[in-house]
């Protein structure tokens, strides 16, 4: 298992990929055509292994799909609004950070 702390860092370390990728994109679509290039995806510039590292953490979780949903239909957690995760008995869950989120995944592994 890993640590909370651990599990922090490598989101925080996704999360600084994830805003590269998109400053740079941003900037690349602001140039237009100052240059010629069908350069519009900074991902590859950047070498990121974001796939396996979420599907990394997912097993380790033995997660199937809140993370993901996490990273990427939450921003980061940025869109985290009340509700939009809860238990089977209808108990809202809050993962609106990365370390509630860990909170949450280690509770359903014990």
């Amino acid at each position: 298992m890993i640590t909370k702390k651990e599990f922090i860092d490598i989101i925080n370390k996704l999360k600084e990929a994830d805003d590269f990728v998109n400053e740079t994109n941003e900037k690349a679509r602001k140039l237009d055509n100052a240059i010629i290039s069908d350069f519009f995806n900074a991902s590859s510039l950047s070498i990121s292994h974001e796939n396996i590292v979420v599907k990394l953490l997912e097993k380790i979780f033995n997660d199937t799909d809140t993370i993901s949903y996490w990273l990427y239909e939450l921003e980061y957690g940025s869109k985290y609004k009340e509700g939009c995760l809860s238990e089977s008995d209808g108990t809202i869950v809050d993962i609106s950070t990365s370390e509630k989120l860990y909170d949450y995944l280690i509770k359903n592994v014990e």
